[in-house]
């Protein structure tokens, strides 16, 4: 017997997943009753307006705001209210939006702060293998972070988060502030290139058409739920994506925070 599209997707969404997850900040929630996932080796979108949730959802899963209905998982491993630190012990590494790097120190301390739990000789061999992985930043590995910029920077904060191996990456709107070429280039070579490793990718993202063009699934997530989840390209696909994402525009593209 065929598998539905809906079946089929249970079968691959093994590693990290949400199950009806509810969350907020002491009032109403503002998440509710969210299930996603991602499988190591692909690439899952989440999307919205601003307003509808996004931020919360990852810090549920990240530990930093108190899930008060259903669960995370990791793999075999019930993570739901475990600590960011624990966490991040488990295998998730997290770039968050703003503040994901030490502007005063070098591109190469970044990184070893990157590996805190690792030994010097083990910290130091990754951070070789991460400067392979990003040649820019090989080239200007002794200059303060400060000094680069904000596609750079950005590469840092994913090499520092990457020190530790971990399984799952979360990106919280990693392209704010990048314009359209450097956007691109940090989702179809870097991002996809992390997720061909094998790594599970969970990117949050304002600039969906970009993001969902790299990616292998996609949840929209509007008013704190899930509004949509199909394939990526089945997303893009659809006449009715400007409706279901911003009431009514043709567009499903964050404006503006265009670096020149």
């Amino acid at each position: 017997m065929t598998m539905t599209a809906t079946e089929a997707r249970r079968e691959v969404v093994t590693h990290l997943r949400l199950e009806g997850v509810t969350a907020g900040y002491g009032g109403p929630p503002v998440i509710r009753d969210v299930c996603i996932g991602v499988e190591r080796g692909r690439i899952a979108v989440v999307a919205g307006p601003n307003g509808a949730g996004k931020s919360t959802l990852v810090k549920a899963i990240m530990g930093q705001l108190k899930v008060t209905g259903g669960s995370v998982h990791l793999a075999d491993r019930n993570i739901t209210n475990d600590s960011a630190e624990r966490i991040a012990r488990h295998g998730i590494g997290y770039v968050p939006q703003s503040q994901d790097v030490f502007e005063d120190l070098t591109v190469w301390e970044n990184l070893e702060i990157g590996g805190y739990l690792l030994s010097k000789k083990k910290s130091h061999a990754r951070a070789l293998e991460l400067l392979e992985l990003f040649p820019p930043l090989a080239r200007m590995r002794s200059r303060a972070v400060g000094q680069l910029s904000g596609g750079e920077r950005k590469m840092v904060a994913v090499g520092r988060v990457l020190m530790l191996e971990p399984s799952v990456l979360i990106l919280d709107e990693p392209t704010a502030g990048l314009s359209v070429p450097l956007t691109e280039e940090l989702f179809e070579v870097h991002v996809r290139a992390l997720a061909d490793a094998g790594t599970a990718v969970l990117l949050v993202e304002q600039k969906a058409t970009e993001a969902l063009r790299v990616a292998d699934w996609g949840y929209i997530l509007v008013s704190g739920a899930v509004e949509v989840s199909q394939p990526a390209q089945e997303i893009l696909g659809r006449a009715d994506i400007g409706e279901v994402f911003l009431g009514g525009s043709t567009s499903v593209v964050g404006e503006g925070d265009e670096e020149e």
